[in-house]
This record gives C-alpha cells, sequence and structure tokens, in this order.
C-alpha cells in the first residue's frame, strides 16, 4: 500500500489531470443524458445542457488560472 501512495505521490500534476478527466467524463454524460432526454420526451435540453457545460467549463477555467497564475517565471523570462 505504501508503494501505491509513493507511486501516486510521484506523479506531477495528478489532481490537473483528475480534473479534466471528470470534466470529461460529466460533460460526456450530461450530453448523452439531454440526448436521452430529448428522444423520450420530444422536449429540448438546451438550457439545462448549457448550465451544465458552463460549469464545466468554469471548473476548467479556474484550473487553467491557478496553473498560470501559480507558475513561477524563469531566468529567461524575467531578463526579457
Amino acid at each position: 500500500m505504501k508503494k501505491l501512495i509513493r507511486k501516486i505521490g510521484a506523479v506531477p500534476h495528478l489532481f490537473s489531470k483528475l480534473i479534466v478527466l471528470w470534466c470529461i467524463l460529466f460533460g460526456s454524460a450530461a450530453c448523452a443524458y439531454a440526448m436521452r432526454i430529448l428522444s423520450c420526451t420530444g422536449h429540448d435540453p438546451a438550457a439545462l445542457l448549457g448550465v451544465i457545460l458552463a460549469f464545466v467549463g468554469g471548473e476548467l477555467l479556474m484550473l487553467c488560472l491557478r496553473k498560470i497564475l501559480s507558475e513561477k517565471p524563469t531566468k529567461k523570462e524575467e531578463t526579457v
């Protein structure tokens, strides 16, 4: 068990990778569910799908901003 914890701890940017994977899976599941609503009821689920995908997009945007703002400039970038 300790080996597994060390392997998981050694993966760079694991949190970011998991969040991106979650967003892709959740967005895909929401699209599939919206298609099911459309096929069963005939009602357009565009509003529901828009809200869900906006939430997922916001999560990815916050993750991107977190990554961009937390990076420290390198020596090459400081001299430019």
